[in-house]
């Protein structure tokens, strides 16, 4: 290809990623010519930001019902809101990888504050000894409506999501080789009047949805029971913060943790466990982690096995928000094999 050629192609594409919210390496930086590809790593983190809305009245003569979003390396997201179809839809062409959308879904219900963990996957293969031929199809989704159709008026709702994809659970199925980016997004919803004439009812749908870019920040630790010294650990950056630490041990004797090595004694961390679904009081636990000048660190704190953490690091004027998926089997009845570790994390904007 000409230099004149490459220089167009890396103009247009700067052009578009801006246009996109993403900040992009320089054009020596992309084709790793000058001092600029030397310096490249060291420059801030490369991130994108989307912010997709739905949003209509009745008397619009033709309302946008859907909005979509692309989530990087894996596929798309669809906010949908329809008189009779209200949900987040995530798609992926992969189905034979391990695809993951973890969800902390807060609502009213019944006058009461809830909380929900919803975890839609699209996967072919749903443990290490399953054949194949059963599974998903390439899309999984989450409904906001509460009752069979949807309910005249919404009571409000939001989300705070992590969407990953590893490798399949079955050996013989698709593999990932290194990890692939992590997107996370937070996501509210309203409408009203969807009982009434067409004039009369609306709908809003808010997402920001994030994805960071940089190899040594896309936190998936993953391994499954088939594995030969399977990795246990894993170490990300955190830029002006530290190193983000996962741990999921195969000896059922010691639980996953994560923990915070950060930059100064000027730290803190704090956290939102929730598993489960019902009363936010009994689903959610709130707590923080000081610096421990014994080690450094902030944690460790425990990993649940079939749950979300919603975290916020801080360290000195710098802070940031982080959310957290975590699956983990390390003693299923039916064999080792069987046995798996899921994690993964990635920070979002505010």
């Amino acid at each position: 290809m000409t230099t004149p050629l490459r220089r167009c192609l890396a103009l247009l594409t700067a052009v578009l990623a801006l246009a996109a919210g993403l900040t992009l390496p320089s054009y020596a930086e992309q084709t790793g010519s000058g001092a600029a590809a030397r310096s490249s790593a060291q420059r801030a983190p490369l991130t994108q930001v989307q912010r997709v809305r739905v949003s209509w009245q009745g008397t619009s003569d033709n309302p946008d019902y859907v909005n979509s979003a692309v989530v990087p390396g894996i596929g798309s997201l669809d906010l949908i809101c329809r008189p009779n179809d209200t949900r987040v839809r995530l798609y992926t062409d992969r189905r034979g990888r391990e695809t993951q959308m973890w969800l902390q879904k807060y609502e009213t219900k019944n006058g009461r504050a809830v909380v929900a963990v919803k975890t839609p996957r699209i996967y072919q293969y749903a443990h290490a000894e399953d054949d194949g031929r059963g599974g998903t199809g390439y899309y999984a989704h989450e409904g906001l409506n509460q009752v069979p159709g949807v309910e005249n008026r919404s009571p409000g709702g939001y989300m705070h999501g992590v969407i990953s994809q590893r490798s399949s659970r079955e050996a013989d199925g698709a593999q990932v080789a290194s990890p692939l980016q992590v997107t996370t997004f937070e996501h509210d919803w309203n409408w009203n009047g969807f009982d009434h004439p067409q004039r009369y009812r609306s709908c809003t749908i808010d997402a920001t949805i994030t994805t960071q870019y940089p190899a040594d920040q896309r936190t998936v630790l993953t391994w499954r029971g088939w594995e030969t010294a399977p990795q246990e650990t894993l170490r990300t950056a955190l830029p002006g913060i530290g190193w983000l630490h996962l741990s999921c041990p195969t000896d059922t004797e010691l639980d996953p943790t994560v923990w915070i090595d950060p930059y100064s004694e000027e730290s803190s961390l704090d956290l939102e466990d929730v598993r489960g679904e019902g009363a936010v009081a009994d689903q959610r636990t709130t707590t923080t982690r000081a610096y421990d000048p014994a080690t450094g660190l902030l944690g460790p704190y425990p990993l649940p096995s079939n749950g979300t953490l919603r975290m916020r690091v801080l360290n000195g004027e710098a802070s940031r928000w982080l959310m957290l998926s975590s699956y983990w089997v390390t003693n299923d009845r039916w064999g080792p094999g069987r046995n798996v570790c899921e994690l993964a994390a990635g920070a979002y904007n505010r």
